[in-house]
């Protein structure tokens, strides 16, 4: 009797057993919404693509969470990043405004600012409180990039444009070799003196004195040129939608609290 009841009960379990594996298979499983996010690539001394800088991807990865998406990360050179990005390729992140990307762009709410502040080698004579101060000098800039309209206006015209490639060191040395007059640095960095602390920091760690520059250093003027915005970006006809969200989690995150603490940290 006791060997009925026993296979009767192992019957009911095998029976038991096969009824919860098939509901879990018949369960629906939440996929993520998976969008293309185009980032503009900078690179190392030896030339290849740096990883995204720890501060981004923190940004990066609340947008994630707080949006329930996955980013499918691009890095493309900025000026391709601005045209992908018209022609509907995918969502942007950490571009300015000015009046001629809004004309094939989007914007979102601004996540934060930069801040684009003035360097020069530290035996320079140049004093710097206002734009003006510029005038006739030859600027360091990364390709591609642009500081508003009103900037804009002035490059090659009151001063001397010097596009280069986006890794800080090709711009570094040109600046010690006299080459350039100013470089122009994008920097979350509020105060001007811990960003010259870094950047001659960098001089060291890379070696990028040559010997007849080893007595040179790089110094920042405590007045940034400008405050810079910096948004997520869609084609202007495209994720009107995804920018809606973008822009509900930029205010959750300003009222919470959360976002201001990512960038400041």
């Amino acid at each position: 009797m006791q060997d009925k009841y026993r296979a009767v009960f192992l019957t009911v379990a095998r029976y038991a057993g096969l009824l919860l594996c098939l509901c879990f298979l018949q369960s629906p499983v939440h996929a993520k919404t998976v969008l293309p996010l185009l980032l503009a690539e900078t690179r190392d001394e030896n030339g290849e693509i740096a990883p995204i800088r720890p501060e981004n991807q923190k940004i990066i990865t609340y947008f994630e969470r707080s949006m329930d998406v996955q980013f499918d990360v691009r890095r493309y050179p900025l000026p391709r990043v601005i045209e992908n990005i018209g022609k509907g390729e995918g969502l942007g992140f950490g571009l300015s405004k000015n009046s001629e990307r809004l004309k094939t762009m989007r914007y979102s709410e601004a996540v934060f600012s930069d801040f684009v502040w003035v360097v020069v080698r530290d035996d320079s004579r140049m004093k710097y409180s206002t734009i003006g101060d510029l005038q006739g000098k030859s600027v360091g800039i990364v390709r591609g990039i642009r500081f508003g309209d009103e900037i804009d206006k002035l490059r090659n015209v009151s001063f001397k444009v010097e596009e280069d490639q986006p890794q800080s060191s090709s711009r570094l040395k040109k600046l010690l070799s006299g080459r350039m007059d100013v470089m122009l640095v994008n920097s979350r960095l509020p105060n001007a003196k811990d960003l010259e602390a870094e950047l001659n920091l960098y001089l060291d760690e890379k070696n990028l004195r040559s010997e007849t520059q080893m007595n040179y250093g790089v110094k920042v003027f405590a007045k940034p040129l400008l405050v810079d915005p910096i948004h997520f970006t869609s084609g202007i006809n495209t994720k009107a939608d995804v920018i809606n969200k973008i822009n509900t989690a930029i205010i959750r995150g300003r009222k919470s609290g959360d976002l201001p603490a990512l960038w400041k940290n």
